[in-house]
């Protein structure tokens, strides 16, 4: 059976895909979120604060108290706009902040 050259092009860059996809390849790290993050809002900010994950375009952020959550909700915008294609080209939607743990958990 004789295979076409344009087919198997086709086919090798579908697998290429698959394997970025499932390797992470192109995915932001949770390291790189959190000094993104840590730029746009400054350093003081980023002590109460700590970037969980991003789904479907919004950038989840736990925050260590509810006067912390209240300024960032306020400046919501201006911290978005900062962020603006900071994420290797992915555009943020929104943020979406709530309170909750800062630091790591601890493996037993």
């Amino acid at each position: 059976m004789k295979k076409r050259a344009g087919r198997e092009t086709a086919i090798d860059k579908i697998v290429q895909n698959v394997i970025e996809n499932l390797s992470g390849k192109g995915r932001v790290s949770e390291e790189e979120i959190s000094e993104i993050w840590r730029k746009a809002v400054g350093a003081k900010m980023a002590r109460h604060t700590k970037p969980i994950s991003i789904r479907k375009s919004v950038l989840l952020v736990n925050v260590d108290g509810s006067g912390w959550l209240y300024e960032l909700t306020i400046k919501k915008r201006e911290i978005l706009r900062k962020l603006s294609g900071k994420f290797r080209g992915k555009q943020l939607k929104g943020l979406r902040f709530r309170i909750g743990e800062l630091l790591e958990s601890k493996p037993r």
